[in-house]
């Protein structure tokens, strides 16, 4: 069982002087005001844990702060609330409390747990501290699940026999590749809030030579046997090139009760992938080429889950996890060339439905009190999505065999993770 709790608490300035900003979200300690507090735990405005009084009768005057529906609330221990018209609300418990808005929930201290006095901007636009949240990461991903597809097997000329694969898709293994992630949150409240986000990797380029000794094409794109001095080749070299791109918008609800935001948006992912095969004839000068081009666009709505793992006075660890069933409208486009001048091209394009899946753990370093350093571990699955090994067993580029023609393969799948680091700055 998850035991949801969480834990903050509320700074005071000395007498006479503004409360300081209080950690990484800008939450403030409250003013002087003209009443005295009797007993409470208090938290300073440069520590960030909870004290006792050591002389609670000289505790300066306080002025709670009242949130949007104009409860005025302040602590009266580390574990209740008392509002204006005399109500306690137990941390956490539920207990006197009456739905989202009790005790100011969601527009006050209740959701959190923590009383804050706002700046100037976020007074004018609502009770949310901070109002905005600006993510810029440099996101390095590795694929993970090259497609399996052999492309040409060995061929020993004396016994006319073929032999195992010379040479696979997979083993153009390419390394990592980064690019920018960049995001955006706007709080509408403690509670509500909405985000935007964006990131492209690119070009994931990978490259595999077959090993030494005649070798023969494995039904590329309709080309098969009989072997004759135009089908033996000498050396074969793969090449692959890949890059992945998304743009998302969601809707982020925070429970009041346990450290959980619930992420529901649209978002759109593209993934394109490019496959070349580079054959050389043996004996001879001819040389011949094979490539297919695939692209998917994803577009669909995803549900999603943000989850506090730990919360600490200036290190930060959260958990996430969205998924979703998409609309992918993909295509593939294949050619053959040879140096003989003889050239063969075919495209086709089909919709259907494909899965998109991430998960994540990011930590948060505060540096100061609006600005953190971000590490993270990300990971992104596609599946039910076009790659280029596997439309050679689908599309007829065979001279011998008219008419070219193809089709769509959308049966693939995609695995990326890496590492993701940069900063998040809160206003």
């Amino acid at each position: 069982m998850l035991l949801c709790m969480v834990v903050t608490a509320v700074g005071i300035g000395t007498e006479g002087t503004p409360a300081a900003a209080d950690g990484f979200d800008n939450f403030v300690a409250p003013q002087p005001g003209p009443q005295t507090l009797q007993r409470r735990s208090v938290r300073t405005a440069n520590d960030s844990v909870l004290v006792p009084s050591a002389d609670p009768e000289a505790l300066p005057v306080q002025q709670p702060a009242a949130g949007p529906g104009g409860d005025v609330e302040t602590w009266t221990s580390g574990q209740a609330w008392e509002v204006a018209n005399g109500t306690t609300c137990l941390d956490g418990s539920g207990v006197g409390c009456e739905g989202e808005n009790a005790c100011g929930a969601c527009g006050g201290a209740g959701c959190g747990r923590y009383s804050h006095v706002a700046g100037l901007f976020q007074r004018l636009c609502g009770d949310a501290c901070p109002r905005w949240v600006v993510q810029i990461d440099a996101l390095m991903l590795w694929p993970a699940n090259i497609a399996s597809r052999p492309l040409l097997n060995s061929y020993d000329p004396v016994t006319d026999v073929v032999g195992p694969t010379a040479l696979n898709a997979n083993q153009a293994q390419p390394p990592m590749s980064a690019g920018p992630r960049v995001g955006l949150i706007y709080n509408f409240n403690q509670c509500h809030a909405i985000e935007g986000n964006y990131f492209q990797v690119r070009p994931f380029t990978g490259q595999a030579t077959s090993r030494p000794g005649f070798i023969v094409e494995n039904n590329l794109a309709g080309n098969t046997f009989p072997i004759d001095t135009d089908t033996v080749f000498d050396s074969a070299t793969i090449f692959t090139r890949a890059g992945i791109q998304s743009a998302e918008l969601n809707w982020r609800k925070r429970e009041c009760w346990c450290p959980i935001t619930w992420l529901a948006g649209f978002r759109w992912v593209e993934w394109d992938q490019q496959l070349h095969v580079d054959e050389v004839a043996a004996g001879s000068a001819f040389t011949s080429l094979f490539r297919t081009d695939t692209i998917n666009n994803l577009y669909g709505g995803q549900l999603g889950m943000d989850l506090g793992l730990w919360t600490g006075s200036t290190f930060n660890v959260n958990g996430i996890g969205k998924a979703g069933a998409f609309l992918n409208h993909a295509a593939q486009a294949s050619k053959y060339q040879d140096s003989l001048g003889s050239f063969e091209s075919v495209r086709a394009q089909a919709d259907g439905i494909a899965f998109f899946g991430e998960l994540g753990v990011n930590g948060n370093l505060q540096l100061t009190n609006w600005l953190a350093w971000r590490l993270g571990y990300s990971l992104f699955w596609l599946s039910g999505v076009a790659v280029p090994a596997n439309q050679l067993s689908v599309t007829n580029l065979n001279l011998a065999n008219p008419p070219s023609t193809a089709r769509l393969d959308t049966n693939g799948s995609v695995l990326l993770h890496g590492v993701t680091t940069g900063l998040e700055a809160r206003w």
